[in-house]
């Protein structure tokens, strides 16, 4: 049901709440190419990364459904770990995991995880 994607942010120091989308798993790539641009010169910022997301997942989501940030108490090794990943997945799209410092992503569990990272 749905097209489920959750995506985090990660830096070299923190994790930030999961964003989960429940119907546009699908535009995660677009969406996270355009927050690449917007945070140019604020790399390896997780917290503020993952606030201009949910910002640019807003003005694409109608209503007050289908977008949602919940708190993980995930590690960064955690973060890293392949199976760990592949167990938080939704499904659908999959969990989707961006590196901060370079804004490369890996997704697990889904079908994006077929397009490799970007």
């Amino acid at each position: 049901m749905g097209n489920r994607a959750c995506v985090i942010f990660y830096d070299s120091r923190r994790i930030s709440p999961t964003v989960y989308l429940h119907w546009h798993g699908e535009s995660v790539p677009a969406w996270l190419a355009q927050l690449k641009h917007l945070m140019n010169g604020r790399f390896d910022d997780a917290e503020y990364a993952a606030a201009r997301f949910v910002g640019i997942c807003h003005q694409q989501i109608e209503g007050n459904m289908s977008l949602g940030v919940s708190s993980n108490t995930l590690t960064l090794a955690e973060i890293r770990d392949e199976s760990r990943m592949q167990a938080e997945s939704p499904g659908n799209a999959g969990i989707v995991v961006l590196d901060t410092r370079d804004f490369t992503w890996k997704a697990y569990g889904g079908y994006l995880a077929s397009t490799g990272r970007a």
